[in-house]
This record gives structure tokens, sequence and C-alpha cells, in this order.
């Protein structure tokens, strides 16, 4: 390892993660490796951005002609359950993320891009039968992976009953007839959400947990939104409401 250490680095050419983090968390950035003959503007500010935060910057002829810039960094780890409780000591109102079950990478990748931008406050999944924090995800999630507390925990029943002792409500997302439409809910006080697998859904014991379960109105001819978009859908509608 060129870096002389025991926790392994992560590279990206992706230009929007690569922004993410010199806006963000300059401080994990250990090499930035630019195509100086790039005429790119984005590329350019990239670099000004760098120099301007003294990051080590590396002028480098790639062997693939279509790569100009790449960037090493250090990447987050993955936080246990003392950190979250630890955490909502001094947090107001938070929005907790509970995603039972969930394992694509792809929709995780995309609930993570989604939960940066909306707010919330953490994203928690189980330490069994759930996609973690693989190289797929922190692609797909854009640099957000890096950002937003990811929390691994035994179970997320155990998660629910730490939250409602702090005064959370908690709701589960489930397009059943009975649920109450999202645009029907008061979204303003400490939220867990629930996110189900989209084979499965939400799982009996913990659904038994929820104070309310919500859905969001679609066509009749659609049977549902897969779990990205759904998630996505919800923290918007949370956000808005609390910034209104």
């Amino acid at each position: 390892n060129k870096f002389n250490t025991s926790i392994k680095m992560f590279e990206t050419s992706d230009l929007n993660t690569i922004k993410t983090l010199l806006a963000n968390k300059p401080e994990s950035i250990r090499l930035l490796e630019v195509d100086d003959n790039s005429i790119s503007k984005r590329i350019k500010d990239i670099k000004k951005i760098a120099i301007e935060k003294k990051l080590k910057i590396e002028i480098k002829k790639f062997k693939n002609p279509n790569k100009k810039i790449n960037l090493i960094f250090k990447p987050s780890e993955p936080k246990n359950i003392e950190y979250l409780e630890k955490f909502l000591e001094t947090k107001e109102d938070a929005v907790i993320l509970l995603l039972d079950h969930i394992t694509d990478p792809n929709n995780l990748g995309s609930i993570l891009r989604t939960s940066l931008g909306g707010m919330v406050d953490a994203v928690v999944v189980p330490k069994s039968r759930a996609c973690h924090l693989t190289k797929s995800v922190r692609e797909v999630s854009k640099g957000s992976s890096e950002l937003i507390p990811f929390v691994i925990v035994p179970n997320l029943k155990r998660i629910t009953e730490m939250l409602k002792l702090r005064g959370f409500l908690i709701y589960g997302a489930e397009g059943s007839s009975q649920s109450e439409s999202i645009y029907d809910t008061d979204f303003s006080k400490k939220i867990g959400l629930i996110i189900g697998s989209e084979n499965t859904g939400i799982q009996e014991t913990l659904k038994s947990k929820c104070d309310k379960i919500i859905k969001i109105p679609i066509s009749d001819k659609l049977e549902s939104l897969n779990a990205a978009i759904a998630t996505s859908v919800i923290v918007f509608e949370i956000n808005r409401q609390r910034t209104n």
C-alpha cells in the first residue's frame, strides 16, 4: 500500500463524487491525479479548489485515454448503535431512515444520495441479509456514502424500541389500502422511517412497532415503486414540510 496504512483506500474518477468530497470532506483525500492536458472546465475548477485547499496533486498521463482525473481517498467507516445513541442525545427533530433488508447496491447507493439531499440524519441497516458500503454502493451514492452516518446494527427491532423511548414516531412505508397518504401525514416530529425490501416489504415483527403505516398515492395501474424511488418521494415530502 503506497500510503502505508491498514485501511483500504478507494479511488474514483466521478466528478460529482470528487466535488462532493472536496467541498465537504477534504481531510479524507489522499491524492488527486490529473491529466494536465485536459481541457475540461470542470476538471480545471476541481484542480483549482484542490490547490486552494493545499491537497496533494499529481500530474499523470493515464493509460486510458478517456480518463482525465482520479481521486484517492480514505472511505468512511460504518457506525454502530453506540454512535447512534450518542448522536441522538444532541439532535433535535431527527429523521432516521431504517432499511429493512435492502440488498441491491444500486438501490442503497441511490437511497444514500437521496438521504443526504433530503437531510436525513442517519441511515440504519441490519447486520445480516442487507447490503452495506460496498464499492458499488459508494460509486452510485456519488460521495453521499462518505458524509451521511451509515449505522449497522444487530437488528432493527431493537432500534425502533430505542427510538420510541426517545420520543420518535415510527412510520412504515407500505402501499396497502389502509395506509395513510404521506401528504396527509404530519412529519414535523422526530421520525424513524422504515423502508422494506422490494421482495418482502417490512417484516411483520417490525411492522408491529410502527405508530403508523404510510403510503405514496400512485396510479392503480402500477403495483409499487422501487425502494430507492419510494424513499426519495417520502424523504423529500418530509423535507418539504419541515422547510415550508
